[in-house]
């Protein structure tokens, strides 16, 4: 809500924006001109105001039209640009549209517009919600001429195709003129956040609608239904992305669809030949992503297209900073598919995956890899993270482009995920080609290669005894599954057996051949106990592995410790060198007798730096399910004897952003100030400053008073 959502439109609006306008931009050398009265608004035929000096003129037009009722608006206004043009030859012209909020089809046409003119100059249109302008004229009233001189103003009318929604437009212009201001980051994230949980489950609502439109008009029957579904959202997300990255017109709209259908000549099954086209895409073709059998169904027509996906999904843009179209597919998928839910096994709230990232700290050269990657969601907001770091640096393309292609990887072993993961890494940049359709448990090329391992795998109980797992592999790598020892085993029943003929030997009247084969016997075991001792001496004991299954949590423990590097910065203090492990774990692992041997293995392989325990509630937005859980973040060590000196950070999150009916609430993870990823840097910095050299002093520590506490909301 901005101050000017309330203000009359007949006599106070226009003068409102005028006098700002004036405010912000006469000291920069330009006049504005309010084509009404003090007390009237302008007057049909003429822009509403105008701004203009010698070589620029602006048409700003004001309405406080919303939805549809803005389709006239824009005739009438478009009239009048076109109008403002001929009487100002020499001129560059370009026009602001300020509204409540822009209708997603006001948007399309000033997006058609401004393709059909990218070839001038000028002739640019930016549309504006009302507090998008509110921020950006109170910043330009209450600055210097020299903080933003006119030609950044007119800079943003040049990269049009951000122009995607009010919610894309704010992000743009705070990345073009106001980077630095972290109050208006937040604001832009909270922003960002409510409209990205109110279109996910928005969306959730109509790919279930669509799914069972495909199944009722058989279209497509089961799981090929969700394909479909998938499919149509993989082609509006790869428009959209084409069209804001590379200038391209996006074909998959209600106008430009049946544009399309022209082009091609044919009104029936035109989507399929999109489809090819896209699937034919070199970097998709490169990767593997398609194959000839991915196609849509053969009785999907264009018009139920246009009908029950177009039309119904035009209004939302899934290229943007937060909406996961694809996410929101995969929750669905979920669920018709009627898979096991384990908590995790779908979908992690993208709070909790943004915290880990940012705990994680990475540095721009780390290689990140999650075994159970889901929909690489964690690779996305850590290539994200990682390009973050190196804005501005000289040589930027090309770190950027190492670190989409070489250092991003993922394994997920269902197919269809493993696709979806695909698809999600090209949409947001590149990677794909290290998404790998396989189990995350085998993946032993990358022994000793990886610097950070960011995953939530599957909390429930996963079968040790797969058919891909042999007996070596269960026994000599999967140290965290229960085994017997066997040497132990022989060496108590051999200890029971000397014990017996021990006891022989004290029987009265025992005399000749009994008692040498008595002596024989006693002889045996002792020298078999003996034997049995020097193998377990030399960890050369032989081993059965017992159970069947046991918490994925504890497996994939296991797993990144194999594939993590055991010295990943040389540089850093002796706890810090290796490499990072950043894990949600079902609680049981960290806290019950059954898996006290597996909390044995991480301190024995880690070094722990942070246990944050999560609410029960966290996982019940995507999952319905509560389960208690924690993240871990351990270190790899180099040496196994070495013995943990620095102490634990831990802390308990009881709101992570969001709530269980999927609203925004406050988030103790991050964002606030006080917060827990805060407070675990202030630990940090504590626990560096603690060092003497290359020794951790507790003292120095305690010294420093790290004070515990609550987070308020």
């Amino acid at each position: 809500m901005s101050k000017y959502d309330s203000l009359d439109a007949r006599s106070e609006l226009e003068q409102a924006i005028a006098s700002d306008l004036d405010k912000a931009l006469r000291k920069r050398e330009w006049k504005v001109r309010h084509n009404g009265t003090a007390t009237t608004h302008a007057p049909a035929g003429k822009p509403d105001i105008e701004v203009f000096d010698d070589q620029i003129h602006i048409n700003v037009e004001v309405t406080k039209s919303i939805h549809s009722a803005q389709d006239r608006e824009w005739l009438s206004i478009k009239d009048h640009f076109e109008e403002t043009k001929k009487n100002n030859i020499g001129k560059k012209c370009f026009m602001l549209f300020l509204s409540p909020s822009t209708h997603y089809r006001t948007i399309d046409s000033i997006k058609d517009w401004n393709f059909a003119h990218q070839t001038d100059p000028d002739l640019r249109v930016l549309p504006l919600c009302f507090s998008t302008f509110e921020t950006i004229v109170t910043k330009f009233i209450e600055s210097t001429k020299e903080q933003f001189p006119k030609k950044q103003l007119l800079a943003l009318f040049s990269d049009f195709v951000q122009f995607i929604d009010d919610e894309s437009i704010f992000r743009y212009i705070y990345e073009e003129l106001f980077p630095t201001d972290g109050q208006l980051k937040g604001q832009i994230e909270r922003a960002e956040d409510e409209r990205h949980e109110l279109v996910i489950s928005e969306l959730m609502t109509g790919f279930k609608q669509l799914e069972q439109k495909l199944r009722d008009e058989m279209v497509a029957l089961a799981g090929d239904a969700i394909k479909n579904v998938i499919y149509l959202v993989f082609i509006k997300l790869y428009e959209e992305k084409k069209e804001k990255e590379e200038g391209q017109r996006n074909r998959f709209t209600l106008k430009t669809f049946g544009d399309y259908q022209e082009y091609v000549r044919d009104k029936s099954k035109a989507i399929h030949k999109l489809f090819d086209d896209i699937k034919n895409d070199k970097g998709l073709r490169d990767c593997g992503l398609f194959t000839d059998e991915d196609a849509l169904s053969d009785r999907l027509k264009d018009e139920f297209v246009i009908d029950h996906f177009i039309k119904p999904f035009e209004p939302f843009t899934f290229y943007t900073a937060k909406v996961d179209g694809l996410g929101a597919a995969y929750e669905v998928l979920g669920e018709l598919s009627k898979k096991d839910r384990t908590v995790g096994q779908f979908f992690t709230p993208e709070n909790v995956v943004r915290f880990m990232v940012k705990m994680a700290d990475l540095h721009q050269t780390d290689v990140v890899y999650d075994p159970a990657c889901g929909t690489a969601r964690f690779l996305t907001n850590a290539m994200q993270d990682m390009e973050s770091r190196v804005k501005g640096a000289r040589n930027e393309d090309a770190i950027v482009s190492r670190i989409r292609k070489t250092q991003l990887f993922g394994t997920d072993d269902d197919p269809t995920v493993a696709r979806l993961a695909k698809m999600n890494m090209y949409i947001h940049g590149d990677g794909k080609t290290n998404i790998k359709d396989e189990d995350g448990l085998t993946q032993l090329g990358l022994d000793g290669k990886i610097d950070v391992v960011l995953t939530n795998p599957p909390l429930g109980d996963l079968d040790y005894w797969r058919s891909i797992y042999n007996d070596d592999f269960r026994l000599h790598r999967m140290e965290v599954v229960p085994r017997k020892n066997l040497t132990e085993a022989r060496m108590t029943e051999y200890k029971k057996r000397l014990r017996y003929f021990e006891g022989k030997l004290d029987a009265p009247n025992l005399t000749g051949k009994k008692m040498v084969n008595i002596e024989k016997k006693v002889q045996e075991y002792t020298n078999r106990i003996a034997e049995c001792g020097v193998l377990i001496r030399d960890a050369k004991s032989e081993f059965e592995i017992t159970g069947k299954q046991m918490k994925g949590g504890a497996l994939f423990t296991n797993a990144a410790w194999h594939y993590l590097k055991g010295v990943r910065d040389t540089s850093d203090l002796p706890e810090w060198k290796g490499g990072k492990l950043l894990i949600i774990l079902d609680e049981g692992v960290l806290n019950t007798d059954d898996y006290k041997s597996v909390r044995e293995y991480i301190r024995r392989h880690f070094y722990v730096k942070a246990v944050v325990s999560l609410t029960e509630d966290t996982f019940v937005p995507v999952s319905h399910t509560s389960t208690k859980t924690s993240i871990l973040y351990a270190i790899k060590k180099e040496d196994p004897n070495a013995v943990q000196q620095e102490p634990i950070f831990f802390a308990h999150a009881q709101k992570v952003g969001i709530n269980t009916r999927r609203k925004i609430c406050a988030n103790h993870l991050f964002n606030s100030g006080n917060d827990i990823l805060s407070h675990y840097r202030e630990f940090e910095e504590m626990i560096r400053k603690s060092y003497e050299g290359q020794r951790f002093v507790k003292s120095r520590f305690i010294e420093q008073n790290f004070e515990k506490g609550m987070i308020d909301d």
